[in-house]
């Protein structure tokens, strides 16, 4: 047994010292403290946070708000400051920027007329996707959705079966992982749905995608597992090893949809819900039964990621 109370401990970042008091695990009989992965990062985080406070540092936060302000990516942001892709997702998930980084990204975040004097230079070198942006933020006005024609590759149902038994590889190799239930899967696709229309204007299947009680759902998948709520307690069937396969010979699909599992797998079908629900959501702005327009999925995730 274990209970939680405050701990107060002192975090060296950087030779600068920082007292956090924050929630910790103790051992019920001990009354020691023992070690919780929730709990510490929590108090790391706030001790880091205190060290970029102290630095004048850029926060992970500050990077998502402003790509979400100005409707762009991390690849975006990266093509815009001539930072790599990986800097800018490092910087988001904590990393401290350098100092010349951080003040050029502080004077871009605070003032929009470095990215307009960024446009000016740098036209010619941005993709017509970046032009198009930046010119709708400057302006402010939206941009209009253009699907492109081409049939998806792969079937909802297909790309829900590379989860389940991408699920069941990780489960043999770890006893703690869990069967994957239908609602974890429907979000997945609704989240690796919504990361290739962004990035490429394109769906990544027909299926629609409806606004439940529970989130968006898939409607092709949800038919198909209709009344399962844990997908696969065993082996899953041939069919979806096929499938996998299948979809796993696509490159471009199958990084997708690992990105995905790996950025939520450790998500249950209520905390996936939290991020769907949000206010402002494509599924927030739908009426309940209808279909969530591939628009609304557009502007949420060229926004933000997610």
């Amino acid at each position: 047994m274990s209970y939680e109370k405050d701990c107060t401990t002192i975090y060296t970042i950087n030779g600068r010292k920082y007292q956090v008091t924050a929630p910790a695990l103790f051992d019920s009989k001990t009354n020691k403290q023992i070690p919780d992965d929730k709990l510490d990062d929590n108090a790391i985080k706030i001790a880091r946070q205190m060290y970029r406070d102290d630095m004048g540092l850029i926060s992970p936060e500050d990077l998502k708000k402003y790509r979400s302000k100005v409707g762009i990516s991390q690849r975006d942001l990266a093509e815009i400051t001539g930072l790599s892709p990986n800097t800018i997702a490092l910087y988001e998930a904590g990393e401290f920027p350098t100092v010349a980084n951080n003040r050029m990204l502080k004077s871009l975040f605070n003032n929009d007329d470095i990215l307009k004097e960024y446009f000016r230079e740098n036209e010619n070198q941005y993709s017509d996707s970046i032009k198009e942006k930046i010119r709708a933020y400057l302006s402010g006005t939206k941009i209009n959705l253009k699907i492109s024609s081409d049939q998806p590759k792969f079937k909802a149902v297909q790309l829900a079966n590379w989860f389940r038994i991408n699920n069941y590889f990780a489960r043999k190799f770890d006893y703690n992982v869990d069967p994957i239930t239908q609602m974890q899967v429907v979000k997945l696709l609704y989240f690796a749905y919504g990361r290739f229309l962004a990035k490429n204007n394109k769906r990544l299947f027909s299926s629609p995608i409806l606004h439940l009680q529970y989130g968006p759902v898939v409607e092709e998948v949800h038919q198909r597992f209709r009344g399962m709520v844990v997908l696969d307690p065993d082996k899953p069937d041939k069919q979806a090893f096929e499938d996998y396969n299948l979809v796993s010979s696509d490159v471009e699909i199958s990084n997708l949809l690992q990105k995905i599992d790996e950025d939520y797998s450790d998500y249950t079908a209520s905390g996936l819900s939290r991020i769907t629900h949000r206010a402002g959501s494509p599924w927030s702005m739908t009426e309940k039964g209808k279909p969530i327009e591939d628009q609304l999925i557009f502007d949420q995730f060229t926004r933000t990621e997610e």
